[in-house]
């Protein structure tokens, strides 16, 4: 299912509570916060630290992977464990999908 299936799915769960709305603002708006809660799987490198999970090609698994800020300059990094430890998220293939949130 994607993820404006779900904003869609949602949204005809809650307009009747709406009132007066645009229901595409609504729509998009919901779609947009799903996307945490939710991700979907690209091409795109991350482009803000979090949580992301990372599927490399060839590999069935994916796995989660911490992605920050490099110690010397603002470089996204992603934590790969040993041997590589912290690469720069450029030049790791693979797909993405995040960051996620953190439980509330």
């Amino acid at each position: 299912m994607t993820l404006r299936s779900h904003a869609e799915a949602l949204y005809h769960g809650i307009r009747s509570l709406l009132g007066e709305h645009d229901a595409i603002t609504v729509q998009t708006k919901l779609e947009r916060e799903l996307r945490h809660v939710l991700p979907a799987w690209s091409d795109d490198k991350p482009t803000v630290p979090g949580w992301y999970w990372h599927k490399a090609p060839g590999v069935s698994e994916p796995r989660l992977v911490l992605v920050g800020h490099g110690r010397i300059d603002t470089k996204l990094m992603a934590d790969l464990g040993p041997p590589n430890h912290l690469v720069d998220v450029l030049r790791i293939a693979g797909q993405w999908a995040g960051p996620l949130l953190p439980p509330g």
